[in-house]
């Protein structure tokens, strides 16, 4: 029986990895980084597979990468807890958002999904000391404009991808209501849908009644912040787009 052998690459100074943000100057800069390459799935020759280890002063953070959509697993553990495929006293985040790891600011944990939503990137935060789920979200592109995080504290400013539960396009004022309640937005804020919605049934005729009801998509620049508990999140100042879900 063939022994299976695995490499090993240290890595001192920040990369980026499968999934991870573009903008990755807003996040804390590991004090380490472990990748430890697998062996070749012949099934996925083209596949990669690798362990990604981030090391922060007080935990660490695993993501198994099979090079499969989605990371195979991704855990918590302590800053100096060996880099491996199968550790002890791991807390696994089990989450179906959670598809990647993102970055760190703090005590905040940032993981995004595996693929996109109507045009957003889904995300959920953790604490890292607690390793329990703090908010989640969805975002325009795959940068936040800012991280603000202190004890407790964090604050984030992006571009989020609100799905309503209703049409802008065919309820009008009512539809509008609901989602100034639901979002902070003022009418004067919300985006013309007509657009959006005339494109699409323009495209496909036949299911022009169904386009119609379908729900509004909005998008606006927002500060999210997170204290003792709760994610409060306030409408700013900022252009302002509609979609219909894709």
């Amino acid at each position: 029986m063939k022994r299976m052998v695995t490499a090993s690459v240290i890595v001192a100074a920040f990369v980026s990895w499968a999934g991870a943000s573009e903008n990755a100057g807003l996040f804390d800069k590991p004090i380490k980084l472990d990748v430890v390459v697998l062996p070749k799935d012949e099934l996925n020759p083209d596949a990669k597979p690798k362990i990604t280890c981030s090391r922060y002063p007080a935990f660490m953070v695993k993501e198994v990468d099979l090079g499969e959509v989605g990371a195979e697993k991704l855990a918590l553990l302590a800053s100096d807890a060996p880099c491996e495929r199968i550790g002890e006293r791991e807390r696994v985040i089990e989450d179906d958002t959670a598809g990647y790891l993102i970055g760190v600011s703090g005590g905040f944990v940032f993981f995004r999904a595996a693929d996109g939503w109507n045009g957003g990137l889904p995300f959920v935060v953790y604490d890292a000391a607690a390793g329990e789920r703090l908010l989640d979200d969805s975002l325009e592109g795959d940068d936040f404009s800012a991280i603000r995080s202190g004890k407790g504290e964090l604050a984030l400013d992006f571009r989020r991808v609100y799905t309503a539960s209703c049409s802008l396009y065919l309820e009008g004022t009512a539809c509008a209501k609901t989602i100034a309640a639901d979002t902070g937005l003022s009418p004067q804020q919300l985006p013309d849908c007509t657009a959006a919605y005339k494109a699409e049934i323009k495209r496909t005729p036949e299911h022009a009644r169904e386009i119609e009801k379908l729900p509004s998509v909005i998008v606006y620049p927002v500060e999210l912040t997170y204290a003792a508990g709760e994610a409060v999140r306030s409408p700013m100042d900022g252009p302002t787009a509609c979609r219909i879900p894709s």
